[in-house]
């Protein structure tokens, strides 16, 4: 064992029912804190992101192709199923395709009216998110002969229009020339995602009904959903298949471009973006608090040990040795609190990760309550970050030792 660690470790040592100094105590509960406040940022940001793109994509696919004016929402300008669009769309890097064809619409009756995107899909169409957000009734009944009339409905929607399901419900729509057109449908269903503009949005039913609204033409679509494999390059793929969709033009005349849900769903992705920069300012904040009070602490157990830091130099220890008695000694204080801190913090986002604790009003958030993501990742790095950056700042005042005279602190023995 090195002379400077040992030391470090005697003066870090208290017998039995002794307590550590106001300082370092101070230093200890600031640390501990700064990296508590720390994890549980990195834990909603990160649950942020990840809950949101997660609830988008499998609302909405990972990639969706249409036509360049509909930016993956929705155009008046539709594209027509090609064969040789749906075989270069479907490669090993895809888990599932589904065309799709929207017409914004009004929901109407005696009392109510609300505005959403009727949205009608085929056989093909993955249900699985909106299955395991059905709250009430079933998915509409999709490729019947003769066609369903079902719809389903987010229970926001249902509530503002005072309906449920079973009951029947009125839909305008307007034509190409301005005329209304009026369809009826009945409610198969309820869903809630607990995103705010997903559930007052959408509604879905059978694509051929859609159809109907553009004179019937089944051989035209609004577009193509893509949902990637797991660990698949999105940008690498979206470069590629718009390379491909530009040749297909060049050959063909088919206008089409595909789509990141980042851009098609770029407010909401900016607004994510906007709490990178409020996490960025959190953890420097916090780092500064932990940094100022280790830096006092030590200065202070530095003016303590003058004496003993003189005893020292007198014996022949290098101003080196001193100064690294004293970073041990401010390691041992750092890795205490941190260890507290991460504690702490874990145990917290476990807590709300697990039990939602805390809500929030989806109305400004998207979300119903606090995401916490078990990022352990960008824990360890937090823990290790935080250790490495004070006690590489603790070198300042850990500096004052090799300032300390061995003939002043002696002179008064």
């Amino acid at each position: 064992m090195r002379t400077e660690f040992y030391i470090a470790k005697r003066l870090s040592s208290r017998k039995e029912g002794a307590k550590a100094g106001i300082m370092e105590r101070i230093a200890t509960i600031a640390t501990a804190l700064s990296v508590a406040v720390v994890i549980v940022t990195l834990s909603v940001v990160v649950g942020f992101k990840r809950d949101l793109e997660r609830l988008i994509s499998g609302a909405v696919a990972d990639v969706v192709v249409t036509a360049p004016q509909s930016r993956g929402v929705v155009s008046g300008v539709g594209l027509e199923r090609y064969q040789p669009l749906e075989e270069m769309l479907c490669s090993e890097e895809v888990r599932h395709i589904s065309p799709f064809t929207t017409k914004e619409g009004v929901l109407k009756n005696d009392d109510n009216i609300v505005g959403v995107l009727l949205k009608g899909v085929d056989t093909l169409y993955d249900q699985r998110f909106y299955q395991s957000n059905i709250t009430e009734g079933s998915f509409p009944r999709i490729g019947l002969e003769p066609r369903s009339k079902d719809i389903l409905l987010s229970e926001r929607v249902a509530r503002k229009m005072d309906v449920e399901v079973g009951d029947r419900i009125e839909m305008l729509f307007v034509d190409h020339d301005g005329g209304v057109l009026r369809d009826r449908f009945q409610i198969s269903g309820l869903y809630s995602t607990g995103v705010d503009f997903l559930d007052e949005g959408y509604a879905f039913t059978d694509m051929r009904n859609v159809a109907r609204l553009y004179d019937g033409d089944n051989d035209v679509v609004t577009g193509y959903e893509i949902w990637l494999r797991e660990g698949v390059d999105k940008q690498a793929f979206l470069m590629a298949k718009n390379e491909a969709l530009m040749e297909l033009y060049f050959e063909c005349g088919l206008e089409a471009e595909a789509f990141a849900i980042e851009d098609i769903f770029a407010h909401i992705f900016g607004w994510l973006a906007t709490h990178d920069v409020t996490a960025t300012a959190v953890v420097v904040i916090m780092l500064i608090v932990a940094l100022l009070n280790m830096a006092t602490a030590l200065l202070i157990i530095v003016l303590e040990r003058e004496r003993m830091i003189g005893q020292l130099r007198a014996m022949g220890m290098r101003r080196r040795g001193v100064i690294e008695v004293f970073l041990f000694r401010a390691l041992f204080i750092i890795c205490r609190g941190v260890a507290w801190g991460a504690a702490i913090g874990i145990a917290i986002a476990t807590v709300q990760h697990l039990w939602h604790v805390l809500p929030l009003p989806s109305e400004g958030y998207l979300l119903d309550a606090v995401p916490a993501a078990m990022c352990w990742g960008w824990w360890l790095v937090a823990v290790v970050g935080s250790i490495a950056s004070i006690l590489l700042f603790m070198l300042l005042p850990a500096a004052v030792t090799a300032r300390v005279s061995p003939a002043e602190t002696m002179r008064y023995e």
